[in-house]
Formats: structure tokens, sequence, C-alpha cells
């Protein structure tokens, strides 16, 4: 589509880039344009696992506006053989390209945002995209841990499963954490790794598997727990400007009451089944009858 890169290349590499990331986007949304025999990308997944992640860095971010430029200079040239009414914006060519690969909410839902918000590059773009629609407000977060799966879930805390496209929606209601579906698998490195939002042990993996909240496609527990623990690069915290401050602040004074560990403790060791409940009260109408009878043959004497 774009010829002569060679003549330029050397002189401007941020044009290259720009050309090579533009003509990439369109080929994705529009499949008639890719080569008609083996595509050199787009016949090779894992170039394209490759190339996302590049495009995700954030060293390597193209302005959005000159994507939007060389947009505009090639449908007013009729360089791209499209009819008008298949003609995509450039956030609509950029988000489907994307949505699959950093869990974006569909196009539809994100079109007011993306406009309001404006797009300075890719990653500003996930960004926009993830953000809550709702956001809470910013507070100062005085904690900056909260305990792990394992041990919300030793204290009562429920887990909860929502189908939500927006993985940082997550809620804290009543004793119950609720967390949006997430899958784990190699090419989904780049988009955690941005994020820096997860920390596991096996145990948390293996309750999140099981409460649904977690898919992993890697072998093993561990393998999940050391995939999540190898993507901490040192991430920055605004403690200052937090949007989860109540959320980690509800959690953590949930944690701290006694008397949910006590409650929980008792419901997970004694009655996790219906079998082990009626065990346990069967035990208790045995000592309360050996009880009585102690009574008797006292007051027999």
């Amino acid at each position: 589509m774009f010829e002569n890169l060679e003549k330029v290349g050397n002189k401007n590499p941020v044009l290259v880039d720009s050309i090579f990331t533009f003509e990439l986007l369109l080929r994705f949304s529009y499949p008639t344009l890719q080569e008609e025999k083996v595509d050199r990308l787009f016949g090779k997944p894992w170039m394209l696992r490759d190339i996302t992640y590049d495009m995700l860095l954030l060293e390597n971010q193209i302005p959005f506006f000159i994507l939007e430029y060389l947009y505009s200079l090639a449908l007013a040239s009729n360089t791209i053989p499209l009819q008008h009414n298949m003609v995509l914006s450039m956030s609509e060519l950029t988000h489907r390209f994307l949505q699959n690969r950093v869990y974006i909410r569909p196009f539809e839902e994100m079109k007011e945002k993306i406009k309001h918000e404006g797009t300075k590059h890719f990653v500003d773009f996930v960004l926009t995209c993830h953000r809550p629609l709702e956001l809470p407000q910013k507070k100062r977060l005085k904690t900056l841990t909260i305990p792990s799966a394992t041990e919300l879930y030793q204290s009562g805390v429920k887990f909860e499963n929502v189908t939500d496209k927006n993985i940082f929606d997550i809620k804290f209601e009543n004793g119950v954490l609720k967390i949006p579906h997430l899958r784990i698998r190699g090419s989904t490195e780049i988009f955690f790794r941005e994020s820096h939002c997860l920390r596991a042990v096996s145990k948390d993996v293996d309750l999140l598997v099981k409460s649904g909240i977690l898919e992993s496609k890697l072998p093993d527990s561990e393998a999940a727990a050391s995939y999540i623990n190898s993507l901490d690069l040192g991430p920055i915290l605004f403690s200052r400007n937090f949007y989860f401050t109540d959320l980690c602040e509800d959690l953590n004074a949930y944690y701290r009451v006694p008397w949910h560990k006590w409650k929980a403790s008792l419901k997970q060791d004694y009655f996790s089944t219906p079998w082990a409940g009626l065990s346990i009260v069967v035990a208790a109408i045995l000592v309360v009858l050996t009880f009585i009878q102690t009574v008797c043959s006292i007051m027999s004497l």
C-alpha cells in the first residue's frame, strides 16, 4: 500500500513505524487488503502477538494524531480501495485490533467515551477503554496492602464472577467480592504487565478458578501463580489519588473483624458438606444425651 519506505526509513523512523502500524490496522479490519497468497503478517499469528506486545510498550508509543493524519491523507488520495460506507474511523480500527487482545468492551459502548476523552496513543486508548464507566472518587490510600484471596476467603468473603467486559469493575458488597471473568494465557502477558494488577500464590489461583473468576490456560496453579508474579516490575502506586481506596479499606475492615473469621472457619471446617454438618449435629445430640444420662444417674443415687 505504501511504497519506497526504505528511502525515508533512516531519516524518519517514526514515520516508517507510523505507516507500518497504520497499514497493519487497515489490513486487520479489511481482509481484502491482505496479500492474496500467504500474508507476511496475518499468515503468522505469533508475529501478530509480538507486534501487539511492541505496540503496547510505553516507550514505543506513536502519537495518535499522526495515524489519523495518515488515514486522512490515504482517504483523500483514494489510495485505499474502500467504498464510502465501509470506511471506519481510526478509533474503530484500533478497537477492532485490540479488542480480543486486551479485554475491551464493544466499540458501541465505548464510542462516546473515546470521543469525549480523546486518544494520545495506544496505551492511552487501552486505559480509556478499561477505566470504569462510573469512577469512584479518588482518595488517599492509607494501607498499601490487602489480604490475599485465600485470606479473604478464610475470613468469610465470598467470590462471585460477574459478566463484565471491564476487568476493573470490581465491587465489594455485603461480604461478596464481585470480579469480572479473567483469562490468563501466554498472549495476555503484555496487558497484565501494563496493568500491574495481580499478585497470587497457587492457593489463590485455585480459589479464583473454583469461583469461576479466573480461567487459566497454563499447565497448573503453580505455573499460573509464577506467571502472574513474574509480571511485577515495580509498579508505581499514587496512594494520594487512588480510585480503589474505598474497596481496599472495606476489604481490610471486613478482614479485621474476628467474628467473620470464626463464622467462616466453622462453616468451612465443620459444615462444608451436608454430611459433615449432619455428623456435627449427631455428635452434639450424643453429647447432650450423655450429659442428661449422667445427670439422671447422679440424681438417682
